[in-house]
C-alpha cells in the first residue's frame, strides 16, 4: 500500500516536472521565435555591422606645382583618432552613459583632448550611421597610436585611422596665393561651390585650394572588412581605391617667388610680377604672411582668433586687398589721357618753379625748388607736380575718371583668386550720390597726382601700365597655367580708350628715362636690361601736420610715407612688368625700385641675358635715412 502510495507521489512530481520541463522549452521556442522570425533581420543586421564595416579610402587631393612642375603643395601620411559608435553603445542608456564617460576620461588623461570639445564633436556628427567612424584627433603622434592600440581591450570603440594629409613644405610662402584647407562649415555642407560635400570634408578653404577645389579633390574608395570584437581588422572582403585629384599647375615661377619673399622679409607690402602680353602670374608676395600647415588639424578657437584680430592683417592678400592712393604712379595714367585727349603737346614746356596757387591754395612740387622747364616727358621723369597740376585742371575730374577706368581701375582685374576689391576712381557723379555734394575743381588737383579719393590694388596698378607697355589692350591676370579660358585671344581685354603708337612710344621713353636718366627710379636699373618704371610716394600724413604736431622725420615709422615702383622690361618687347609696394617704406625710389630691380635681375639671368643675381643686392635695399624724393 506504502508503496502504491510513494509511486503516486513519484509520478505527479514527474508530472509536475514535466510540465516545468515544457513551460522552459516553450519560453526557449517563444524567444527564438521572436529572435529568429521577429527580430530575425534587425538582428542579422545588427550583428553584420559588428562584423562586418565598410572603410572610407580618403582620396589624395591633387598636387599643386609651379610652372616648372616643382611642388609647392604636397601631402604625406598621417594618422587620426577615431570613435566608432556602435561599440559605444550598452545594453541601456546606464550602460551607454557609463562607457562614454569612461571613454572621455581615458581621451583626457591619455591623449590630452577636452572632453567638453569631443563632447560637441560626438553630438554634431552622432546623428549620422552609427557604423560610420568620428574623427576626434587628427594627424596624431606616433605615441598617441601607440597608447590606443595598447588599450583597445578596455576601448574597442577607439580606432587608429590612416588618410593623406596636406603639406605646406615652403612654410609661409606663397600662402596668399596657396591658400589652405579646412574642414567643411555647416553653411558650406551641400552649398553650390560644394555640391557634393559632407560634414566632416576637408575642402579648400583660401586662395587656390579654394577656387580650384574641385580639380584638387579626387574620388574616394572604400574598403569592406571584417573585424573582431577589439575592432582589429581580421579580413578585407572587397576593396575600392581612391582617385587622387588632379594636379594642378600654376603660372609661378618658383625662383622669382623665393627673391620676392625674401625682399619683402620683416616688411609689410606685396611685390608682384606678372607677363604683361598675357596676363601670367609669376610671383606674388604679400607680407605679413601666415603659416598654411597651422591649418592641416583643426586649429583652435584662441588661435584663430590671434590670426584674424592681429593689426598686421596677416590673412590679407594685399596684392588684391588693400586698396592705397597710388601717388605718382598715377601720373603715367594721366599722360596716357592728356596725349589721347590732345591736351598734351609734347614739345610744349612749361616752368615749374616748386609751387602754384590755384583755387584760393598754394600746391607744392615734389621739389620745393621746382624743376625748371618740363614737358610731357621731362614732367614724368622727375615726377614733376606742377606739370600735372595743370593738366588735372584742364581736363577736369570726369576726363581723367574715363581713361582711369579704360585702364582697369575702379573694378576687380578678375584674377583666379578669392576676396578681390575694387578700388575707388571718383569723379563728380560718384560725389554726388556718396555725399550729396557737386565736385569741387580743388579736388581734381590731388587726383591728377594720384591722391585724394582715388585708390586702387597693386595688382589694378601693374595691370594698367602692362597694357600701357605692350600696346593698349588689358592682360587678365590670372594664375592657373595652360588654361583655354586665357588662351591668346582671351589674355587680352580691350581698352575703352584709344592708344597710338606714337603716345605709346613717348610714354615707354619717358619711364626709362626714370629708371635709367638720372630720374627718381634710378635704383630700379639693371646693367644689360632696359628697364622702364614709374616711383611713387604717398604721404600718411602732411607734411604740415606732421609740423603741427612735432614729429619729425623718421620718429614714427606708422607715419612714415608708403613706397610704389612699378615697370616693364625690356623697353620695346617687354616679357616682365612688377609692381612693387612697401607700408611705411618711405620713398618710392628708394625702397620699392630697389625690390623690383632684384625681381627684374633673377627673371633676366635666368634666361641666361645678363650674369646672375646675387644675393648681397637684396639685404641692403633698404637705406637708412631714405631721402623725400616721389
Amino acid at each position: 500500500m506504502k508503496l502504491i502510495k510513494d509511486q503516486k507521489v513519484l509520478l505527479s512530481k514527474i508530472r509536475v516536472l514535466q510540465y516545468v520541463i515544457f513551460g522552459i522549452f516553450l519560453v526557449i521556442v517563444c524567444q527564438l521565435w521572436n529572435l529568429q522570425i521577429l527580430r530575425g533581420p534587425e538582428y542579422q543586421q545588427m550583428a553584420e555591422r559588428n562584423r562586418i564595416r565598410t572603410l572610407d579610402v580618403p582620396a589624395p587631393r591633387g598636387i599643386i606645382r609651379d610652372r616648372e612642375g616643382r611642388s609647392l603643395v604636397s601631402n604625406r601620411p598621417s594618422f587620426n583618432i577615431q570613435v566608432n559608435l556602435e561599440n559605444l553603445k550598452g545594453k541601456d542608456k546606464a550602460e551607454s552613459e557609463r562607457k562614454e564617460a569612461d571613454m572621455l576620461l581615458f581621451l583626457e588623461r591619455e591623449l590630452k583632448l577636452d572632453r567638453t570639445s569631443v563632447r560637441e564633436r560626438l553630438d554634431r556628427f552622432g546623428n549620422g550611421p552609427l557604423y560610420k567612424p568620428i574623427t576626434i584627433k587628427e594627424d596624431v603622434s606616433w605615441a598617441d597610436v601607440g597608447t590606443v592600440e595598447a588599450h583597445l581591450r578596455e576601448h574597442p570603440e577607439l580606432t587608429v585611422s590612416q588618410e593623406p594629409r596636406r603639406i605646406y613644405p615652403l612654410g609661409a610662402v606663397g600662402a596668399h596665393v596657396l591658400g589652405y584647407v579646412g574642414e567643411i562649415s555647416e553653411e558650406q555642407v551641400g552649398s553650390d561651390e560644394f555640391p557634393s560635400s559632407r560634414r566632416g570634408d576637408l575642402i579648400g578653404k583660401h586662395g587656390m585650394e579654394r577656387v580650384y577645389n574641385s580639380m584638387l579633390t579626387g574620388k574616394d574608395g572604400f574598403r569592406q572588412v571584417v573585424v573582431n570584437s577589439l575592432g582589429r581588422v581580421a579580413k578585407t572582403l572587397q576593396r575600392q581605391d581612391a582617385v587622387p585629384g588632379k594636379d594642378v599647375f600654376l603660372t609661378l615661377d618658383l625662383d622669382l617667388q623665393m627673391v620676392a619673399e625674401k625682399l619683402l622679409e620683416g616688411r609689410m607690402g606685396t611685390l608682384v610680377a606678372m607677363n604683361p602680353n598675357n596676363g601670367e602670374i609669376l610671383a606674388m608676395v604679400s607680407r605679413p604672411a601666415f603659416d598654411p600647415n597651422s591649418f592641416i588639424s583643426r586649429i583652435s578657437s584662441r588661435n584663430w582668433q590671434e590670426l584674424i584680430s592681429d593689426p598686421a592683417s596677416p590673412f590679407m592678400n594685399r596684392a588684391i586687398q588693400a586698396t592705397y592712393s597710388p601717388g605718382s604712379i598715377f601720373k603715367i595714367i594721366m599722360a596716357h589721357a592728356g596725349l589721347a585727349e590732345g591736351a598734351i603737346d609734347p614739345s610744349h614746356w612749361i616752368f615749374c618753379n616748386g609751387e602754384i596757387s590755384m583755387y584760393d591754395r598754394v600746391f607744392h612740387c615734389s621739389h620745393r625748388g621746382g624743376h625748371g622747364y618740363v614737358n610731357v616727358s621731362a614732367a614724368i621723369q622727375s615726377s614733376c607736380n606742377i606739370y600735372f597740376y595743370l593738366l588735372g585742371k584742364q581736363m577736369g575730374i570726369d576726363v581723367i575718371s574715363r581713361y582711369a577706368r579704360s585702364l582697369g581701375l575702379g573694378e576687380k582685374t578678375g584674377i583666379d583668386l578669392p576676396g578681390e576689391r575694387t578700388g575707388l576712381v571718383p569723379d563728380a557723379q560718384w560725389k554726388k550720390k556718396r555725399y550729396g555734394n557737386p565736385w569741387y575743381a580743388g579736388e581734381t588737383i590731388s587726383v591728377a597726382i594720384g591722391q585724394g579719393a582715388l585708390s586702387a590694388t597693386p595688382l589694378q596698378i601693374l595691370e594698367a601700365i602692362s597694357a600701357l607697355s605692350v600696346g593698349g589692350r588689358l592682360p587678365q591676370p590670372h594664375l592657373l597655367l595652360n588654361d583655354p579660358r586665357y588662351s591668346a585671344s582671351e589674355a587680352l581685354k580691350p581698352m575703352a580708350a584709344s592708344y597710338s603708337s606714337e603716345n605709346r612710344a613717348l610714354l615707354r621713353d619717358a619711364m626709362w628715362r626714370v629708371v635709367n636718366s638720372g630720374g627718381t627710379g634710378y635704383l630700379a636699373a639693371v646693367g644689360g636690361m632696359d628697364v622702364c618704371g614709374k616711383t611713387g610716394t604717398v604721404q600718411v600724413i602732411g607734411k604740415e601736420k606732421r609740423t603741427e604736431l612735432n614729429i619729425p622725420e623718421g620718429a614714427r615709422e606708422d607715419l612714415e610715407d608708403h613706397a610704389w615702383f612699378v615697370g616693364f622690361a625690356p623697353k620695346n618687347s617687354p616679357e616682365i612688368a612688377v609692381v612693387a609696394f612697401v607700408e611705411h617704406g618711405g620713398t618710392g625710389g628708394r625702397s620699392a625700385a630697389p625690390m623690383a630691380a632684384e625681381v627684374f635681375r633673377e627673371y633676366f639671368s635666368k634666361k641666361g641675358l645678363i650674369p646672375p643675381a646675387v644675393d648681397t643686392h637684396i639685404a641692403d635695399i633698404r637705406p637708412a635715412n631714405p631721402s623725400p624724393q616721389p
